[in-house]
């Protein structure tokens, strides 16, 4: 009896020291994150999105108490990035730079799409957006929007308009459509490409975004004829909005965020958000958007991020009703 009841207390105190023990063993398991963190871009390296996904994971480094690196995808609009991340663990180890080709653009045009954006893709935080500006060559015979639309208007599809991504194929496509015009498109692979053309004058308008468009309107290569955010650039004061220019219901913008596969656990997705959000309000983030990028520093958490996305993806879904957005 006494032996057993020796054996008894030894095991009542191993039971207690491993209850001690299991709390702290517990939390140290739930510790997110515990290693680096991933940045997938669907864009090369020296992009702006690249550049300021970059920055926001320099800055968020120090919230998540590890370091942060980026992996450039590119390829397919974004589709090899997506597939990326969804090919890794949904353990918010890899986080995805998402824009509106990404989430709203590609699962209206791509039938075949590899992906679901609704149930695949959690979003997390945007970091910025930018207006776009509709721009003509120098030379060009269109000193202002209301006569490149004239001209449009009077002759369809003998104004020709460059366009290198579905987000600004599709916001040529609501500008025609709200104009009541018709332009001839011409397609291409890169900005650069555009830009060449339009300097030399082989092809007459183009959205290009407006951090891209500054230094070449600046230098007087370009021509701006209107900008399509909701308010004037703060860097393009003089030229107006399209709104202002007739079409009152009219804005395109071009904003990037960044988000997990939507199988990540909720304590990782809010560890992740609020870190992303605390890592942009920093001066150095603001000041690199506003003045470097020329865009306008928009930071929103997961749930308003979704709820723009879903108001995009119905704005984009009733366009098609109107007009062909699917690729040609």
């Amino acid at each position: 009896m006494k032996h057993l009841t020796t054996a008894r207390l030894l095991g009542m105190a191993l039971s207690a020291l491993m209850a001690l023990a299991l709390p702290a063993q517990h939390a140290q398991a739930e510790t997110f994150p515990s290693r680096p963190v991933r940045f997938i871009v669907p864009l090369g390296p020296g992009s702006g999105s690249d550049t300021v996904t970059r920055l926001v994971g320099k800055l968020a480094a120090p919230e998540f108490g590890q370091s942060t690196f980026v992996e450039n995808k590119p390829g397919g609009d974004a589709v090899l990035a997506v597939q990326t991340l969804l090919a890794s663990p949904a353990d918010g180890y890899s986080l995805l730079m998402l824009s509106p080709s990404s989430v709203v653009i590609n699962p209206l045009i791509n039938e075949s799409l590899p992906y679901d954006a609704q149930r695949d893709l959690r979003p997390l935080a945007t970091m910025l957006r930018s207006a776009a500006v509709l721009v003509t060559g120098a030379s060009s015979p269109y000193k202002t929007y209301a006569e490149a639309m004239t001209a449009a208007r009077k002759a369809p599809r003998t104004v020709s308009m460059a366009s290198y991504s579905n987000h600004y194929r599709i916001g040529a496509l609501m500008l025609q459509q709200a104009a009541g015009i018709e332009f001839n498109y011409i397609p291409y692979k890169t900005p650069g490409q555009v830009q060449t053309d339009l300097m030399g004058g082989q092809v007459d308008l183009a959205l290009l975004d407006i951090g891209g468009a500054l230094p070449l309107i600046a230098a007087g290569k370009v021509r701006p004829l209107a900008v399509t955010g909701k308010e004037r650039h703060p860097k393009l004061a003089a030229v107006p909005t399209v709104r202002e220019s007739g079409l009152p219901n009219y804005d395109l913008y071009v904003w990037i965020g960044l988000g997990v596969a939507a199988k990540t656990p909720e304590p990782a997705v809010k560890t992740l958000e609020a870190a992303l959000l605390k890592a942009m309000a920093q001066p150095e983030f603001r000041n690199y958007v506003t003045e470097t990028a020329g865009a306008e520093v928009f930071t929103v958490g997961s749930k308003e991020m979704a709820e723009m996305i879903a108001s995009e993806t119905a704005r984009y879904r009733a366009l098609s009703k109107q007009v062909d957005i699917s690729q040609k």
